[in-house]
């Protein structure tokens, strides 16, 4: 038995179709021959009497769609039932006879179209990269490639052939100088875009190698591959491929730079013009995928990474002339009147006297002076930033924070603040002199979180991060950045990370977008979310417990006892049922749970009985008669009574009596047929008990009883507040009283 069942598994039915012809027919495939053996019995059943230049391939169908490739040694093993297979041409045939003898040809013919057809439906095939690596015979390819002219079709088969080697490793050397005809396919814009294509992933796979024998060759293409030329490739809107080999091979080539080079590449791409056909070229059009989201992220990364040096460093405000304590507080005079909100008015900035988020938007000043969380330190604030010294705060009646450290990124951010909504800046001034800690502090806090969320400290970048923001890169922002100043408690300040992480989430395209969604992402939502996710996490911690599997096991016994119990004692209390003809009689099981008890109801409304028969039920039974009766189908059931046709109908008046009278019929009668109020009981019971038990392991206590129930609120009436001495004259006068 144990042999039969082995050779079975070694037996795979499946559909071969004839060379050059849709023409199938089934067969039996052995694993335990050889796939020598395989072909030529495929061939004879086929029909062909050569079988020395054939092969098999696996050809798409239904349940494989991506399949078309050759079948190997190590594959042919792999083959499953129903799939199908077509005797070809080997690859060894189609290489030392159709391919080599003629893809070196320098004039165009016949054999040389067919070579390079071959050869660029071999290209893709892994087998086929295997056996030219085995045979050595890759290296003519890499020669004709080098050496040749090779257009159209012919580049782009070796090129493909090319890269596979490289993704593969199968290319160990530099003797074959590959690179240099690469680097000009890139730099030659006549080429096609499926030519540029392969010649970027060549141009990634080298750099990203670690023999050390291709450094020269990655120096090489740092040096000989200048930002200028990639960046127009961006602009391929036809090719998303494209655009994602630039994003990838641009980042690469950032990563692998240090120091002051890398400094260089990275403000290169932070020009206005690179970012802008980024955003306008690549993120507008939209349906990205996840890889070149991804690369974004990655470039954003190293674009933020501008600001890191100023956000560690410190400025201070007693010992350099960069700011002076008047830029940015109040004199004590408008601290105090009540009205000095009134007095600021931000409409003298403004080409139109109405203030509002639109005009506020569409406000031009100068480019050059405006602060972006996307646009490059400018070289005076570099040399700045790298002063650090610490900010320090005199005491006032204001303030009670002395000796307290702002970065530079703060404070770029506070003039940006003050100059473009001045009047909200003083506002949120104000306020943070009545909350304290003060205006300093709150805006440390908040440029933190925000360079906390836009890893601007992240170095290198989240390998599976595809968190890039569309506003890093749009150019045309008139407000890059404007934070509200808010009282920097523990808990505001954490509502206000998840509020801009929410925002953040949504990607917006530009400064208005993020704005509108920054106002619909209210207090309110984020206090949902975090319920949500709190509501989540409590579902799935049973799940993620360590304990899950042991506990859910002994819970899930124990409550099907319980509802095994819940279902009979549902059938011991009874239940009146409509007849079929008319009147009522009543069910219930016996103590001893051996018999079912049927009585006859006179009268439902004193439920006056008479025993009308006592029976041994044997098995449940849907109900004949349903449809006549029942206004839904799932209120009926019915058992036969002692192995007759004998059967009494049941129709119960609302779905959860069914379900718990056919629960019972079912346990009883060893049934494994359970309703869906069962079962999702069972889950709800079975969850809560593990839940109870993740609690108790957590050390958190849980009250056995309710709290008590508070007494009722005293009504005491307020005092009447005294009457004034005008008030009482004017009484008076209208009384006539002395």
């Amino acid at each position: 038995m144990c042999s039969s069942v082995g050779n079975m598994s070694n037996i795979a039915k499946i559909s071969v179709e004839k060379h050059e012809s849709k023409e199938q027919f089934l067969y039996d495939l052995d694993k335990t021959k050889t796939l020598c053996e395989l072909v030529r019995d495929i061939c004879k059943e086929a029909g062909i009497p050569e079988s020395r230049v054939y092969g098999l391939k696996l050809i798409q169908t239904k349940e494989n769609p991506f399949v078309n490739t050759y079948i190997s040694e190590k594959t042919y093993k792999d083959i499953q039932h129903s799939d199908c297979l077509k005797i070809a041409f080997s690859i060894e045939y189609l290489l030392n006879m159709r391919i080599l003898p003629h893809i070196n040809e320098d004039q165009s013919n016949i054999e040389k179209a067919i070579a390079v057809d071959d050869l660029l439906k071999l290209s893709v095939d892994p087998v086929f990269i295997d056996e030219i690596v085995k045979n050595e015979s890759y290296k003519k390819f890499i020669d004709v490639y080098i050496k040749g002219q090779s257009k159209d079709n012919e580049l782009l088969a070796l090129l493909i052939t090319i890269c596979h080697l490289f993704q593969k490793g199968c290319i160990k050397d530099t003797s074959q100088n590959i690179l240099k005809k690469t680097i000009s396919i890139v730099k030659n814009p006549g080429n096609t875009i499926e030519h540029i294509k392969y010649a970027l992933s060549i141009l990634h796979k080298i750099l990203v190698l670690r023999e050390m024998v291709f450094i020269p060759w990655k120096e090489e293409i740092i040096r000989g591959v200048p930002i200028t030329e990639l960046t127009p490739y961006i602009w391929s809107e036809n090719s998303k491929s494209v655009q994602y080999g630039i994003l990838l091979l641009i980042n690469t080539i950032i990563r692998l730079c240090k120091g002051d080079k890398k400094l260089q590449l990275i403000k290169e791409m932070n020009l206005r013009q690179n970012r802008d056909n980024i955003y306008k070229y690549v993120i507008l059009p939209g349906n990205l995928d996840r890889n070149t989201e991804h690369e974004l992220y990655v470039l954003q990364t190293y674009l933020l990474s501008l600001y890191k040096e100023a956000l560690n460093s410190e400025v201070s405000l007693d010992d350099s002339n960069l700011v002076t304590r008047e830029e940015f507080e109040l004199c004590e005079e408008d601290v105090r009147r009540l009205t000095v909100l009134m007095d600021f008015d931000e409409t003298d900035n403004y080409p139109n006297r109405s203030i509002s988020t639109e005009n506020l938007l569409m406000y031009k000043y100068n480019l050059d002076e405006r602060l972006s969380l996307a646009s490059i330190l400018s070289d005076k604030s570099q040399s700045l930033s790298r002063k650090s010294s610490t900010l320090s705060m005199r005491k006032t009646s204001e303030t009670i924070i002395d000796d307290y450290k702002i970065n530079y990124l703060t404070l770029e951010a506070l003039r940006h603040y003050k100059k473009n909504h001045y009047k909200i800046f003083y506002q949120s001034q104000i306020e943070e002199r009545i909350y304290e800690p003060g205006i300093f502090v709150t805006s440390e806090r908040v440029i933190k979180m925000l360079a906390k969320l836009l890893h601007i400290n992240v170095d290198p970048p989240d390998s599976k991060s595809v968190s890039y923001q569309p506003i890093i890169f749009n150019c045309s922002l008139k407000n890059a950045l404007h934070f509200g100043i808010i009282r920097p408690n523990n808990v505001v300040m954490h509502a206000l990370e998840k509020q801009v992480k929410m925002v953040l989430e949504k990607r917006p395209i530009d400064f208005k977008e993020l704005t509108e969604e920054m106002t619909e992402v209210n207090f309110d939502v984020v206090m949902k979310q975090w319920q949500k996710e709190k509501d989540d996490e409590l579902k799935n911690a049973p799940k993620n417990a360590p304990v899950h599997p042991r506990t859910e096991k002994d819970f899930l016994v124990q409550n099907e006892e319980n509802l095994y119990n819940n279902r009979i004692n549902c059938l011991k209390r009874g239940g009146n049922f409509p007849k079929k003809t008319q009147g009522t009689f009543f069910a219930q099981l016996s103590k001893n749970e051996r018999e079912l008890h049927i009585y006859d109801v006179k009268n439902p409304k004193t439920n006056d009985m008479n025993m009308q028969q006592k029976n041994n039920y044997i098995r449940y039974n849907s109900c004949s008669y349903r449809k006549e009766l029942c206004t839904m189908s799932s209120l009926a059931f019915s058992i036969i009574i002692n192995h007759s046709e004998n059967q009494v109908n049941f129709i119960a008046k609302d779905e959860k009596t069914a379900c718990y009278w056919t629960d019972a019929f079912h346990l009883l009668t060893g049934n494994n047929s359970r309703s869906d109020y069962y079962k999702r009981e069972l889950d709800d019971l079975v969850e809560m008990d593990v839940m109870l038990q993740i609690l108790e392991l957590q050390n958190v206590r849980i009250p056995k009883h309710a709290p008590p129930i508070p007494p009722p609120p005293l009504e005491v009436k307020p005092p009447v507040p005294p009457k004034s001495e005008i008030l009482i004259r004017n009484l008076k006068r209208r009384t006539n009283c002395p």
